[in-house]
């Protein structure tokens, strides 16, 4: 659909107007933006900003690449912003994302005007790696500090971790000690947010399966347990519910599997 040339004024005075709010409209030179516009109605939120934490199915991990669609979609990383665009930048992994796809559905649904996705995710990873005084904790700190400074505020915190640390890798303990710990954890992570000055609702998956590994029924449990109204969490989608037909290697998404992961977080974030 050709665009009037009225729309396009408005177009390009909303990213006028990004920079001055987003205190920034650093981007390299040498990427290729899209510059469609996705049409949309009344938008829910202006802008939407997701912190996305977690291990491969929340990184590159994905069978199919993907680029949003939508100009008013855009990859925040250390600082800059750059389009959303499998890989995406923050998380490791050279596959798709289910981010990209999100991304592009929340325009697309009239649930933002505007969305920004900062990720920090990376493959094979437990939680125990993620909390304060874990190895990768410093990734969390140093994305909240980033957004931060360029003064964007985060408006939701998307978890999807769990896979290592179904109980089949600890099986010293039971698997219900195994979950309590997930618990214990989790909610460390959700104090450190919180004290790092991030006040949004923080949405954990449920999520246990990966490869050989069945569903671990103790920590799907803990997981749904985890939503608490007072602390401002809420439960994210249930993937282990997707089963191979989703997942190229009896784990990790495929085209099929990202579009519908996608739209179950779309769903699960929709309230808020």
């Amino acid at each position: 659909m050709k665009l009037s040339p009225f729309i396009i004024m408005l177009w390009a005075l909303s990213i006028l107007v990004a920079c001055v709010v987003f205190a920034s409209c650093k981007r390299d030179p040498k990427i290729e933006w899209n510059t469609t516009l996705c049409e949309s109605g009344v938008a829910k939120h202006d802008t939407v900003v997701l912190l996305v934490l977690g291990q491969s199915n929340a990184a590159n991990a994905g069978e199919e690449l993907y680029t949003s669609v939508c100009s008013q979609t855009q990859n925040f990383y250390n600082g800059a912003f750059y389009p959303l665009a499998d890989p995406l930048k923050g998380s490791n992994g050279d596959g798709g994302s289910v981010w990209s796809r999100l991304g592009e559905l929340l325009i697309q649904n009239n649930f933002a005007a505007h969305v920004i996705v900062a990720p920090a995710a990376v493959g094979g990873t437990t939680i125990e790696q993620w909390i304060d005084g874990g190895a990768l904790n410093h990734l969390i700190v140093e994305t909240i500090a980033s957004l931060q400074s360029r003064n964007l505020k985060v408006t939701h915190v998307l978890w999807h971790q769990g896979e290592s640390n179904n109980s089949y890798f600890n099986q010293q303990i039971t698997p219900t000690q195994n979950a309590e710990n997930y618990r214990a954890n989790f909610l460390k992570l959700v104090a450190q947010i919180r004290a790092l000055g991030v006040y949004a609702p923080i949405f954990p998956a449920m999520t246990s399966r990966c490869a050989q590994l069945t569903t671990d029924t103790a920590l799907l449990r803990v997981q749904r347990e985890l939503a608490n109204d007072s602390l401002g969490i809420f439960n994210g989608p249930n993937t282990d519910i997707m089963g191979n037909e989703y997942r190229f290697d009896q784990c990790h998404f495929n085209g099929l599997g990202l579009k519908t992961h996608a739209l179950l977080w779309a769903e699960s974030i929709n309230g808020h």
